[in-house]
């Protein structure tokens, strides 16, 4: 039940979160969208000049960021408020892609999948650090095999960005 629940949860934050990243496309100007997308994810903007570092780079910070709060155990909630807004700036980039001319490829091979893909593992990433009420008193769990399995399949999909990005685009 509290799986189904969380499941949920983060669907619905999911959703919302894109749709916010796509009405935030439309209120704000091109030259504000460019200068915006340039400092989270510069990629967006240019993908003929991508080094490994700035694939690199914006996925630690976005880990970085959910493990200090997630880590917490008072900030815990923050961490799925930075999901969202990884997930807001994934639905604002996407539609920058889309109103592009030729960025329907870009935005299909690589962007959507690898982007959404992030996002679900961010999600998960947010449960590693769990309390469990043990008789009066509750109790901090860190759970070092989800902990360890997210960071290798993050790894292996970053691998495969890096691969899509430099060979198949």
């Amino acid at each position: 039940m509290f799986r189904s629940v969380l499941f949920i949860q983060y669907a619905v934050i999911l959703a919302i979160s894109f749709i916010s990243g796509v009405v935030c496309f439309q209120v704000f100007s091109l030259d504000k969208s460019m200068k915006l997308i340039s400092y989270v994810d510069p990629r967006v903007l240019d993908l003929t000049d991508v080094s490994f570092w700035n694939t690199i780079i914006p996925l630690v910070a976005w880990v970085v960021l959910v493990l200090l709060f997630a880590t917490h155990p008072y900030l815990h909630v923050l961490s799925k408020f930075v999901v969202a807004v990884k997930i807001t700036f994934f639905g604002f980039s996407s539609v920058f892609l889309l109103t592009q001319q030729e960025s329907l490829l870009v935005y299909s091979i690589w962007w959507f999948p690898f982007q959404l893909i992030y996002c679900v593992l961010l999600f998960v990433l947010c449960s590693v650090y769990t309390t469990k009420k043990m008789g009066p008193n509750r109790k901090h769990f860190f759970s070092q095999r989800l902990f360890v399995t997210i960071i290798v399949t993050l790894i292996i999909i970053c691998v495969g960005e890096i691969v899509a990005i430099s060979y198949i685009l």
